[in-house]
């Protein structure tokens, strides 16, 4: 039985098509929330609206001038710093803020062409080694913010790779739950993007959900 056929069998029996978790969509044409949403999402809990990685970005573009489309990385870049700490309120992440990491994210992708949405190629390695040359940022968090930006992809975060990991019975990689999840989503002609989410939320619901059965 292939890897790939094991995830199957595990959709088939606890997530049958009319229980996938809708994507909520991107940032379609808006970098700027886009990049913040992304950097944002490492290790965090996306809220409400009002809080966590969704208020904060909701915070940011509400600072820019009125109907703004978030969509200038020069901007994000030359944002006052302690401002946009204060705005996104943020952890840290490898020894840093991760309001700089954007930034520098930010400044890096400007450098080489990349300022607005429709500049960003994901399969452009310049464009991504200008993002993943920012200490800690990373290949899942690179794929996830061209997610956001209307690409189709799977970022294997913890959720995804507890879920390959469990319908293979055994410990698989990032990478490996990527290329699985992709291959899953080709056989149920769908969208990766929507098979992730569909996956995420339920391992994520399955996990909380056993973890208040136990206390």
């Amino acid at each position: 039985m292939r890897d790939v056929d094991h995830l199957l069998a595990l959709i088939e029996t606890e997530l049958p098509r009319d229980k996938w978790a809708a994507w909520p969509g991107g940032r379609a044409g808006a970098i700027e929330s886009a990049l913040i949403d992304a950097v944002l999402s490492i290790q965090a809990t996306y809220g409400s609206e009002h809080n966590g990685v969704r208020g904060a970005g909701k915070r940011y573009v509400a600072s820019l001038e009125p109907d703004s489309d978030a969509n200038d990385l020069q901007r994000l870049a030359d944002f006052d710093s302690e401002m946009l700490q204060e705005l996104l309120n943020d952890q840290m992440i490898s020894g840093r803020t991760k309001a700089s990491a954007i930034q520098e994210a930010a400044r890096n992708l400007a450098d080489v062409g990349v300022v607005a949405a429709e500049d960003l190629e994901g399969t452009n390695p310049d464009h991504k080694k200008a993002y993943m040359k920012v200490h800690g940022l990373g290949a899942v968090t690179w794929e996830y913010f061209c997610m956001l930006l209307g690409m189709p992809g799977v970022k294997a975060d913890t959720w995804i790779v507890a879920a390959v990991s469990r319908a293979l019975g055994r410990q698989v990689a990032p990478q490996e739950a990527r290329h699985i999840v992709i291959e899953a989503a080709r056989a149920l002609e769908t969208n990766p993007t929507e098979l992730d989410h569909a996956l995420w939320a339920h391992e994520r619901s399955r996990t909380v959900e056993d973890a208040l059965d136990v206390n």
